[in-house]
């Protein structure tokens, strides 16, 4: 794995973090990124990596807008 991926990963697992502290299915997650249930669960299992700019950019507005909240919304 290299630095680009290992720094994926590592927003991945914040993500992940996040949605269970919401208490947010993978699918309303998904949803609210604008990708598929599995395209998510693939990426929350380390199957794959999100490739596109726009998405990786919506992870972290998703990261910044939720990461401070500690219950549900």
């Amino acid at each position: 794995m290299n630095g680009a991926e290992r720094e994926i990963r590592v927003k991945i697992e914040r993500l992940r973090a996040i949605r269970k502290r919401l208490g947010w299915s993978e699918e309303v997650c998904a949803h609210r990124l604008g990708v598929t249930f599995s395209t998510l669960n693939r990426w929350e299992r380390g199957a794959s990596f999100p490739k596109s700019q726009v998405v990786l950019s919506a992870i972290d507005h998703f990261i910044t807008q939720y990461g401070h909240m500690g219950g549900r919304t």
